[in-house]
């Protein structure tokens, strides 16, 4: 069965409603092999009995599935590591000064992906070493990616993951089990939750609670004008006043919305709520 590019665009349509991701067509060739090796998988041997199931069905398993797909997961520990370097140097002692000393500061990484993101954060944390002695910390990894919410859970990364990382961080933090696998200390899974959430689904996001940091590193140019500024103003929302987002660093919040303020904070260029 070969999956016209008709058929890929109603998929596209399809994700998009529910996700708010755009699968550009100029990519039929790429991700529609991957829908089409999909579909064959899950047992359908042609597309408007699979169209039909993952439409109109209750059951949102084969959906997920689908999502888990077409999105994409590339990431590393330490990746521009200027940015945690701009959120241990002035964002978190800024917080730190204006926060209620018993408020905890939470921190949101959205999305996730297999957890390289918020584990970095955690790892800067301790090398600080003084703000977590004064103050308690919240990170959350969240993910419209069941897959990758799994394995971030479980803490083990590839060689390549870890390529970046000080070799004391990862003696100190880590335990090889292959030669290509390393699994990230008990200690550090437990403090971080990772859940499966869609940045578009406001009450999902608002179940989460309010944040004093948001990292969205490269997740909005997957995203169309209007699904951006949706996710943005999400984002807005359940951040706390004096707040800070942080983009990828082709990423523009002012291209987007009007209601943050851009700041130059060492190195990166955040996005504070006033």
């Amino acid at each position: 069965m070969l999956l016209s590019e008709k058929e890929f665009k109603k998929i596209a349509e399809l994700v998009y409603r529910r996700t708010g991701i755009f699968l550009d067509e100029k990519k039929y060739s790429t991700t529609g092999k991957k829908i089409e090796k999909f579909i064959q998988e899950n047992g359908y041997d042609n597309f408007r009995s699979f169209f039909h199931e993952i439409r109109f069905s209750k059951d949102d398993k084969l959906f997920q599935s689908l999502i888990n797909v077409v999105t994409v997961n590339e990431t590393y520990f330490f990746r521009e590591n200027y940015q945690f370097e701009t959120l241990i140097n002035y964002v978190l002692p800024e917080l730190h000064k204006i926060r209620p000393i018993n408020e905890v500061i939470r921190i949101l990484c959205a999305p996730s992906s297999t957890g390289e993101e918020p584990y970095s954060i955690a790892l800067h944390l301790l090398q600080e070493n003084k703000l977590v002695e004064e103050r308690d910390f919240e990170i959350f990894g969240i993910d419209i990616d069941s897959t990758v919410i799994e394995k971030a859970k479980k803490g083990i990364f590839s060689k390549r993951s870890i390529q970046f990382l000080p070799p004391k961080l990862l003696k100190e933090y880590f335990t090889q089990l292959d030669n290509n696998s390393y699994q990230i200390a008990d200690s550090l899974r437990e403090v971080i939750e990772f859940k499966v959430v869609n940045v578009m689904n406001k009450l999902e996001l608002r179940r989460l609670g309010k944040f004093d940091v948001i990292f969205s590193r490269n997740m909005l140019i997957y995203f169309d004008d209007a699904s951006r500024k949706e996710v943005a103003m999400n984002f807005y929302e359940i951040l706390k006043l004096k707040g800070y987002v942080f983009l990828g660093h082709a990423e523009s919040m002012n291209r987007i919305v009007s209601v943050f303020r851009a700041k130059k904070l060492g190195e990166s260029i955040v996005y504070q709520k006033p």
